[in-house]
């Protein structure tokens, strides 16, 4: 495990947050203590009919924090079913969680499980004040104005896994310097 001056950011030591958007629509954003940002769509393909994670390019990408010795602390949202969703896709739902879980493990990656609600607070994202994916993508423009949302060039609106997985990271980045709300 990370030491607390390590996730606190101290000295030179460059951290990397990850916050990760589970799920087929989800993403994955790493921001460094520096405010250096990298993003990206979850990794998928297709096996006939059925989009699945990739497995492979997930084990790359998180291999990288390994390949380059840098320090990394994830925040993985926590998942869980929604009202009427089939069996099927519930299976789908855990299968996903549990590889990017393991990806974690595997790379020695130290991480955390955070429900949405938790991360949420911490930005005053409430589904009493409507939807929340409308409100996630408000803040994440405000705090990260110069950010690329969008999942590829041609795409003409942000991608919700991409805004939720910044403000996943940046919970993470808040809570182990200091500033998160209590």
């Amino acid at each position: 495990m990370l030491s607390a001056c390590v996730l606190c950011g101290d000295g030179d030591i460059k951290v990397n947050y990850i916050g990760i958007d589970p799920g087929l629509q989800g993403g994955i954003a790493t921001i460094r203590n520096s405010g250096e940002m990298t993003t990206l769509i979850m990794p998928t393909h297709k096996i006939g009919k059925k989009r699945v994670l990739d497995n492979a390019r997930l084990a790359g990408i998180f291999s990288l924090s390994d390949l380059l010795n840098i320090k990394s602390y994830a925040i993985l949202e926590q998942q869980q079913p929604m009202p009427k969703q089939g069996v099927t896709s519930m299976f789908s739902i855990g299968y996903g969680f549990g590889v990017l879980k393991q990806c974690l493990i595997d790379f020695s990656i130290p991480h955390e499980v955070v429900r949405a609600q938790v991360w949420q607070k911490e930005f005053g994202i409430s589904g009493r004040k409507g939807n929340t994916k409308a409100q996630a993508l408000q803040i994440c423009q405000s705090l990260f104005p110069d950010t690329n949302l969008l999942a590829a060039k041609r795409s003409k609106k942000p991608h919700d896994g991409i805004v939720d997985a910044i403000l996943i990271a940046e919970y993470g980045r808040r809570r182990h310097g200091g500033t998160a709300k209590k």
